[in-house]
């Protein structure tokens, strides 16, 4: 992990926001571009597609070398001030040996995703020192039926627009654990129900680097050169569809390759779609096993990744826990965008 970050300047007004797919195809779903690209708009940004960003090649958005080459040349474009990927999927590693790092090292920029975009998030950190975004994307978020929440929109401009530090992270008072096939059931906003705020799991203080995305995802960046060290880290993780079996069988993994031993906290997300498949063993008796083992705090039940609305949270700027039974708190410290 770098010692020092670059941080990407902040978007403005009608600056240019380069839309890029790395993942999966977008071809299919035009109803919901279109509500993605109006939604950018109403924010008062000017949205320009990548070359390659509306093509298909089977499931994935274009080739490896395709998908590839609109990073780059998004990048390398001074016009673009920022870079929103337009979806996850499943197949973004199949980019990483052809991106150029020298290029994205020299033109830092703000670069926003979340799920399989947590491939690139980590990659792109760990490589160049950027400081990148999890954070929404053009149609799961900014495509959703009748506009992006207001929590989702809140967090998206502290962290894109502002050059002040995020500061403390608030609980969402509502969520959604819907899915609405796009093209066919989007056509209604998704049904939120009120939630319980933020939970105290592992008590304690931490202050580190915040690092992170999909735990799924990040594991597929194991044993390679795109894993970053996570030294001193405070580790964000969520899963997607997941089950507690799942989850505790990528939490031995990330132990066995060396990364809970590392990490000074832990903030994992309110569960979406998710299966308890034991109730004498839930996700908090897994996370608290772990707080328990390596004498880290923990936070769960936070609003980042598949929660609907989310946080953006960014990679490689500081943050400090301090979780007490009163109080679970979180708060980002130092600006992410200058």
């Amino acid at each position: 992990m770098s010692n020092t970050y670059i941080k990407p300047k902040r978007l403005q007004k009608r600056d240019r926001v380069g839309i890029v797919s790395p993942s999966s195809t977008i071809e299919p779903f035009p109803r919901r571009i279109n509500r993605g690209v109006q939604a950018l708009e109403n924010i008062g940004v000017d949205v320009v597609f990548a070359d390659n960003a509306k093509k298909s090649f089977g499931h994935n958005a274009g080739t490896p070398q395709e998908r590839a080459d609109d990073i780059n040349q998004m990048f390398l474009d001074r016009s673009i001030k920022a870079i929103m990927c337009s979806t996850g999927g499943l197949n973004a590693n199949a980019v990483l040996p052809l991106l150029d790092y020298g290029i994205i090292q020299k033109n830092p920029k703000i670069f926003c995703g979340y799920s399989d975009i947590t491939i690139l998030n980590n990659t792109i950190t760990h490589k160049t020192g950027l400081i990148t975004f999890n954070g929404p994307t053009l149609l799961p978020i900014f495509g959703e039926y009748g506009g992006v929440h207001e929590y989702t929109l809140n967090y998206f401009k502290k962290a894109l627009f502002f050059s002040e530090p995020i500061g403390t992270i608030e609980s969402a008072t509502e969520s959604s654990d819907e899915n609405l096939w796009w093209e066919k059931e989007d056509t209604r906003p998704s049904i939120m129900k009120e939630v319980n705020p933020m939970k105290s799991v592992s008590l304690g203080f931490a202050e580190g680097v915040l690092m992170g995305g999909n735990l799924n995802t990040l594991c597929f960046l194991g044993g390679t050169e795109y894993m970053p060290d996570f030294k001193d880290s405070i580790l964000f993780l969520e899963d997607e569809g997941e089950s507690t079996s799942y989850t505790e069988r990528r939490f031995n993994y990330l132990e066995q390759i060396g990364v809970l031993s590392k990490i000074k906290g832990l903030l994992f997300a309110r569960p979406y779609q998710f299966v308890t498949d034991s109730e004498n063993r839930t996700l908090v008796d897994i996370l608290s096993a772990l707080g328990e083992k390596y004498k880290i705090p923990i936070i769960s039940d936070l609003d980042f990744g598949h929660t609907n609305p989310m946080v953006t949270l960014p990679l490689g700027v500081r943050a400090i826990m301090n979780v007490s039974y009163e109080n679970a708190q979180i708060k980002i410290i130092e600006p992410t965008v200058i």
